[in-house]
């Protein structure tokens, strides 16, 4: 036992050794400042396993040490890591040398999330990125497809609608406890699901068990044995939409659906679309337009709750702009800047995620003034972007009034200090079906609907994970009907 002790202390040693000789051997290269305290051979991965969430403790560093401001090189494990905290260092690598840093880095967790890397956030920077890409701004979210798609948008606020005035109902009249966490999830995947299938999907059907899958893979998936098993359920039920929708969709002579139109095309040409690329777009879709907006959703009520009187001014301009008696409708959305701004401010403090997606060089580069070795993976912190005082005044208070006289008067550096849906070729192509899905929602549901905390305490708007930004806890709210909206609500019945 004290021998087979003594040979670790000896290799631990030896290792350390090693370590400290390559660390003092002469480097030519000019890499941006690292944070001091990375041990050997795990650098600083211990940053990432602290208490706080890592997008708080990066920008904690890098707001307190001018070196850090603008580049960061993290060494987490045998990754080379370099954090971007600024609007100068994000327009640097996403504009001015975007072809570089246009691929993804390759990981466990992308291995099966990827289908082998073709689907689209994933696929590294070619011709099939490109064809993948060009499908998705012209089928899915182009400004015509956006407009095609409405009737999927407004029959899923309707859905919702529908489910929270009858919850409310049968409380004859007094506030109904609602849990807005899983009603937002399940009007996200009902309008999502609808564009991929081409018809209403009904009351409900979103959050059964068959569905579960979806948490899994957003939400469950942690070690590599719970990624192959939420994989595997995916790729089943992925496999099983296809077969079921297949003859409906090619029975249709102008598909309409997003999965109608992938059928078409398969035929047309069946080793681009194959079944796996298909599978990845279906992904793709999934995670882009249901998660993220729901969340967004859910913290855009928190923010108007604790915040009673920018809900009251969201209220005014909602009654002041809709006609009595009616439901809003897409067409409305642009006569609404008030609750565009609350969205806006909504994603400046709560991005869909406070890390925008990887990136990682094809080969060695220049970032700046700095030497990027070939294979390092680049992130932009937007929480931290979003949260600089030298940006945004008063920079952790929602102000949705700073939308309205701001970035829509054309500050200088706008695209760079607001970007909650990435920058650059990368950047989400969705970003337009978003902010309207999330738009017809909220403004659907303040107008038809009375709002109330339960207790007096502010909801609490701390974040749930380290790396995607969810709620800690579900939002339990008190909702009844508008009494001037009653007989708009009782005719969705």
């Amino acid at each position: 036992m004290e021998l087979l002790f003594l040979f670790f202390i000896t290799l631990f040693t030896l290792l350390v050794i090693v370590y400290k000789l390559q660390s003092l051997r002469p480097n030519k290269k000019h890499l941006p400042p690292s944070p001091p305290g990375a041990l050997p051979f795990i650098g600083h991965l211990r940053l990432v396993l602290s208490a706080n969430p890592l997008h708080r403790t990066l920008q904690a560093l890098s707001s307190n040490s001018s070196q850090y401001a603008d580049y960061m090189l993290l060494k987490l494990g045998a990754r080379n890591v370099i954090v971007l905290s600024s609007p100068k260092a994000v327009e640097e690598c996403f504009q001015k040398n975007d072809v570089a840093f246009a691929n993804r880095p390759h990981s466990i967790a992308f291995d099966f999330y990827s289908y082998n890397y073709t689907q689209i956030s994933m696929a590294d920077y070619g011709p099939h990125w490109r064809n993948l890409r060009r499908f998705t701004t012209t089928k899915i979210f182009s400004s015509s497809s956006l407009h095609a798609s409405s009737d999927v948008r407004h029959d899923a606020v309707r859905c919702l609608l529908r489910d929270l005035y009858r919850s409310a109902s049968s409380n004859n009249g007094a506030p109904h406890r609602i849990d807005l966490k899983l009603k937002f999830f399940e009007l996200t995947f009902n309008s999502t699901m609808s564009m991929m299938i081409g018809e209403p999907i009904g009351d409900g059907l979103s959050h059964t068990k068959e569905n579960n899958w979806f948490f899994d893979v957003l939400r469950g998936a942690k070690v590599k044995k719970s990624l192959a098993a939420s994989s595997k359920k995916r790729d089943a039920y992925f496999e099983e939409m296809i077969e079921r929708y297949r003859t409906k969709c090619l029975a249709t002579k102008k598909p309409k659906s997003i999965l109608g139109v992938l059928f078409s095309l398969q035929q047309e040409d069946p080793e681009q679309y194959n079944h796996v690329i298909i599978k990845g777009i279906i992904l793709a879709m999934f995670t882009g337009a249901t998660d993220t907006t729901a969340m967004t959703l859910e913290w855009a009520m928190s923010l108007l709750l604790n915040n009673p009187e920018t809900l009251k001014k969201a209220l005014k301009e909602l009654d002041h702009t809709i006609e009595p008696h009616r439901l809003l409708e897409d067409s409305d959305i642009s006569n609404l800047p008030y609750i565009q701004s609350i969205i806006q401010e909504t994603l400046r403090l709560f991005p869909p995620a406070p890390f925008l997606f990887p990136h990682v060089s094809a080969s060695e580069c220049k970032l700046d003034q700095y030497d990027v070795p070939s294979g390092t993976t680049i992130v932009a912190n937007a929480w931290a972007i979003h949260r600089d005082p030298k940006l945004w005044p008063e920079p952790n208070k929602f102000m949705p009034e700073r939308f309205m006289q701001g970035l829509q008067q054309g500050e200088s550096n706008n695209k760079f200090k607001y970007i909650p849906f990435g920058i650059g070729r990368r950047g989400c192509p969705g970003d337009g079906l978003a902010l309207r899905t999330i738009a017809l929602a909220l403004g659907s549901v303040l107008r038809c609907f009375e709002w109330e905390k339960i207790g007096d305490e502010p909801i609490d708007m701390n974040e749930g994970v380290q790396f995607l930004l969810p709620k800690a806890k579900a939002l339990e709210v008190l909702c009844k009907p508008r009494s001037e909206m009653l007989n708009v609500l009782s005719n969705l019945i």
